[in-house]
């Protein structure tokens, strides 16, 4: 659907709270006005598409956006302000984030991002390129499988191509792989907040060992270079097989012991458990997707809803729970590494003969197609539309940070502040990923 809005409409988020980062990008990129939004800050400080109609760079009438540097504020005695980053401490992306404080406790979290914007969606215009398949493998850096993948799925849609069986389930295998080696890595991140160094130093050696199987598959830790329109890039044998599957039990054993030790001791429990809550209701609202949406009940879940490849004939359980505390965002860690670890066993077990890629033809011309990915984070959506010579006229990109950043400000409310490190790491968003 397309509709034409003129200079200005009005707002959806007053009645869709989940559309209002989206209204903030179409204000900013096309300068159009959502009228009645209810905070229309910039999203991304970058000029728009059409010229004299940059958005934050306007003052008085003529603004669309208020100032780039303005931001909520709660007012009253006692009541102060903590400002972080962009620049952080670690060796980490930038991005700011403004507490209103009373204490320690945290009244309002703001967060502000833009600073890795680096254009990528624009740069896609004009494709299929050589170049297209690396900026897709970089959108977000720990999701490369995901985002290669939902790529790929557009051309090969666009192509009319046929994906092989045996490529459909190694492409699989490697998503999930990557799944592993980042929940692996972010269950280790959460016992290293806590204090507790028995997880978070096994853990940041196993997310290794899952990573290193990735480059057992294509020679990347990444992934990157495996998946391509068509199929994967790379063939395996049995020789292959049989190491991956030993290694695979073998990490497996260990995340299990590591994770046990979390839910095993109080004190790390006592840290989880009634911290950061989103409740269902409030992630429906927020539109909240992956592994933060079904830590707070709500059962979504891409390789269940809109299955794609070998997920259609193998489906994962959906991993879920409903406290919406940074326990239960770490616990839904915790069962997909079970069911992603018996997801490749079985794939491995039953891999299909055959060739691993088949050719991917000219792109269809004036045509649109929606491709979807249950990337670790969770929901991947990439939008191509072509161009009457079957090239790209545009491409989107909505990675699943897009949707979950507003969470975790909602998840700090009358929280301690020194919570925040713990609760960011229990979304664990890419900011690279947002800004694109």
């Amino acid at each position: 659907m397309a509709a034409d809005p003129g200079e200005s409409y009005p707002a959806l988020t007053p009645d869709c709270p989940q559309a209002a980062g989206f209204e903030r990008e179409i204000a900013e990129q096309w300068g159009v006005k959502p009228l009645g939004h209810p905070w229309l800050r910039p999203l991304r400080f970058h000029r728009s598409y059409r010229p004299g109609r940059d958005a934050w760079g306007r003052t008085g009438e003529d603004a669309l956006l208020p100032s780039a540097m303005d931001f909520f504020r709660v007012e009253g005695e006692g009541l102060h302000e903590v400002a972080v980053g962009p620049v952080h401490a670690g060796i980490i992306e930038p991005g700011h984030f403004r507490f209103q404080c009373h204490g320690e406790q945290v009244l309002h979290l703001e967060i502000s991002l833009g600073y890795q914007h680096r254009g990528v969606e624009r740069a896609l215009a004009g494709g299929p390129h050589p170049r297209t398949i690396h900026h897709m493998e970089t959108l977000a850096g720990d999701t490369t499988i995901g985002h290669a993948l939902a790529y790929a799925q557009a051309v090969e849609a666009l192509a009319g191509c046929r994906v092989p069986a045996r490529a459909q389930a190694l492409r699989a295998v490697a998503l999930e792989l990557e799944r592993l080696a980042n929940h692996t890595g972010d269950l280790g991140a959460l016992a290293g907040d806590v204090g507790f160094l028995p997880t978070a130093s096994f853990c940041g050696r196993l997310r290794g060992d899952f990573l290193n199987m990735t480059a057992l598959l294509c020679g990347s830790r990444f992934g990157r270079g495996f998946v391509r329109p068509g199929g994967v890039a790379f063939d395996v044998d049995a020789a292959l097989l049989a190491e991956l599957r030993g290694r695979l039990d073998a990490t497996f054993r260990d995340v299990g012991g590591a994770a046990h030790l979390l839910w095993e001791t109080a004190s790390v429990m006592a840290r989880f458990e009634n911290t950061g809550t989103i409740s269902p209701a409030i992630a429906v609202e927020l539109g909240l997707v992956g592994p933060a949406a079904r830590a707070s009940g709500r059962e979504l879940d891409v390789r269940r809803d809109f299955p794609s490849g070998i997920y259609r004939f193998a489906q994962l359980p959906l991993s879920a729970v409903d406290s919406g505390d940074v326990f239960a965002r770490a616990y839904v860690r915790w069962m997909e590494i079970q069911r992603s670890v018996e997801f490749i066993r079985g794939q491995i077990a039953s891999l299909p003969g055959g060739a691993v890629r088949a050719p991917c033809g000219p792109l269809a011309a004036d045509a649109t197609v929606v491709s979807l990915q249950e990337g670790w984070r969770g929901e991947i959506a990439h939008v191509a539309e072509t161009d009457g010579a079957g090239r790209f006229v545009r491409y989107k990109v909505v990675d699943p940070s897009f949707h979950n950043w507003l969470g975790l400000a909602l998840a700090l409310r009358n929280q301690e502040i020194s919570d925040f490190p713990l609760c960011n790491k229990s979304f664990n968003l890419s900011y690279c990923g947002h800004d694109l």
